[in-house]
C-alpha cells in the first residue's frame, strides 16, 4: 500500500510513502496533539500543540494466519509550508491498528489507539515519542472509537458496544456500561436531542439497535448494562455512521446559515433553545449505493407518525402481498435463539412508509388523517421537518 498526498489545483501526487512488505493501511486521522514537557507542566505552562496526520496499519506476515497480525502507528507532522514529515512510528504487538481518535481533556490533546482487543491512550512528549498513559482491554476486536468530551463509545466487532469514561485524576479508562448480548457489530454512532443521548449500532443481521446509558433504569443491572430502547430491521448493510446537526425547515434552504440563525433568534428569543433545535442525527451509506438518515423526534410527533404508519400499512396495498410490519421486525441471530418476540423493542418510525403519504390523493390523505385524529397540514408539516432534519450538507 502507498499513501499519497495530492495537490488541490492540479490533483497531482505531491508526496507518497510506501509501507512495508505485507503492511496495509487500516485507518487515518488528522488531529492536533499536545507536546507535553513534564518540567513545564509542573510550572503550570500550557502545552504546545502540533498538527499531525496519524496513520494506523496492519501487518499480515507471508505465513498468513499461522502468525498473529501486528500493526503500527505512524505520525506525520504537518509543517507550515504544507510538507508532511514522518516524525515517529510505534510498533504494536496487540494487533492491527483499526481505530484512531483524539482525546481532549483540559489543555491536553492525546491520541487514542484501538489495536486488536486493546484501547490505549498515548501522550506525545517533547522527546518525540508516544508514551502510554492509559489502557482498556476489550473482549475481541476494536472496530471503532467515538469520543465526546471524556466519554468513549467502543465498538467491539464481536461483542457489541462498551461505554467508557476517561478519568484524568488517575489516568484510567473505566467501563461504565456495556451491552451483554454478544452481537457482531459493523458500525456505531451517536444520536442526541437536548440533554438526552442514545447510541446506535448496525449488526450482521442488518438491524439497527438503539441503546441508552440509564443507571437508574430497572433493566440497567445497577447501571452496568446499556438499556435497549428500540430496534429496526434495515435490510441493507452499512459499515459507517456520521453524525450531523438536524436543521430546522427554517434553515434548511438558507445560503447564509449564520445570518438566518441570528435573525431568527432576534425574532424569537427561544429559537435554538428547544430540544428540537438541538438535535443530532446520523447518516450512512449502504453497500448497494443507497443513502439514509436516522433522526430523533419528540414524543408527540413520534406517536402521531406511528399511528399513521400503522394505518397506512393496513390501508395501502403491499408489494407481492408481503407484510411490511414483519419485514421491519428485529432479526436475531439463529445461534442465539432465533427471533423471539419479547426481545423486540420496535420504537422506530419507518420513513419509507410514512413518506408515501405525500404521494396519495388529497381524499386519501384526509381519510387517513381523520383515522388517527389529525389533519393533513399537521402531518405534512411533520414530514417536512423530518426531511429537513435528515438533510446532509
Amino acid at each position: 500500500d502507498v499513501y499519497e498526498r495530492y495537490g488541490v489545483e492540479e490533483w497531482s501526487v505531491v508526496e507518497e510513502m510506501a509501507l512495508g512488505e505485507y503492511e496495509h493501511g487500516m485507518c487515518m486521522s488528522v488531529m492536533e496533539l499536545s507536546e507535553v514537557d513534564e518540567e513545564k507542566e509542573e510550572d503550570g505552562e500550557a502545552c504546545e500543540e502540533k498538527l499531525f496526520v496519524v496513520v494506523g496499519t496492519g501487518v499480515v506476515d507471508k505465513d498468513g494466519e499461522d502468525i498473529s497480525s501486528k500493526g503500527r502507528v505512524i505520525l506525520f507532522e504537518v509543517r507550515r509550508e504544507g510538507k508532511l514529515i514522518q516524525t515517529y512510528h510505534k510498533d504494536t504487538l496487540l494487533g492491527p491498528v483499526t481505530a484512531l481518535s483524539c482525546l481532549k481533556t483540559g489543555d491536553k490533546n492525546r491520541l487514542v489507539v484501538g489495536a486488536g482487543a486493546e484501547v490505549t491512550v498515548e501522550q506525545w512528549s517533547v522527546d518525540m515519542k508516544l508514551t502510554q498513559v492509559g489502557f482498556f482491554h476489550a473482549n475481541m476486536q476494536v472496530q471503532g472509537l467515538i469520543l465526546f468530551k471524556t466519554f468513549i463509545l467502543l465498538c467491539d466487532a464481536y461483542d457489541s458496544l462498551h461505554f467508557l469514561v476517561w478519568r484524568e485524576s488517575d489516568k484510567s479508562l473505566t467501563l461504565l456500561a456495556k451491552d451483554y448480548e454478544p452481537t457482531v457489530v459493523y458500525a456505531s454512532g451517536l444520536l442526541a436531542r437536548g440533554n438526552a443521548m442514545s447510541f446506535i449500532c448496525h449488526d450482521e443481521r442488518q438491524n439497527f439497535q438503539f441503546f441508552q446509558y440509564a443507571p437508574s433504569d430497572e433493566g440497567a443491572r445497577g447501571g452496568n448494562k446499556l438499556v435497549p430502547r428500540a430496534d429496526f430491521h434495515l435490510g441493507l448493510q452499512t459499515i459507517f455512521f456520521r453524525s450531523h446537526w438536524c436543521r430546522s425547515s427554517l434553515l434548511a434552504h438558507s445560503s447564509t446559515l449564520n445570518c438566518t440563525y441570528t435573525a431568527l433568534k432576534q425574532q424569537d428569543p427561544l429559537f435554538g433553545r428547544l430540544d428540537d433545535d438541538q438535535r443530532f442525527g446520523v447518516h450512512f451509506g449502504t453497500s448497494d449505493g443507497g443513502q439514509g438518515s436516522v433522526v430523533p423526534m419528540n414524543e408527540q410527533v413520534y406517536w402521531r407518525l406511528t399511528a399513521l404508519q400503522s394505518v397506512m400499512s393496513n390501508a395501502l396495498e403491499s408489494d407481492c402481498g408481503l407484510s411490511h410490519r414483519a419485514w421491519r421486525l428485529y432479526r436475531r441471530s439463529a445461534r442465539r435463539g432465533g427471533c423471539r418476540s419479547h426481545y423486540r423493542k420496535k420504537g422506530v418510525v419507518d420513513g419509507t412508509m410514512v413518506f408515501k403519504y405525500l404521494d396519495l390523493t388529497l381524499a386519501e390523505q384526509e381519510e387517513l388523517a381523520s383515522a388517527i385524529g389529525s389533519s393533513v397540514d399537521l402531518i405534512v408539516d411533520n414530514l417536512l421537518e423530518l426531511e429537513c432534519a435528515g438533510m446532509v450538507v
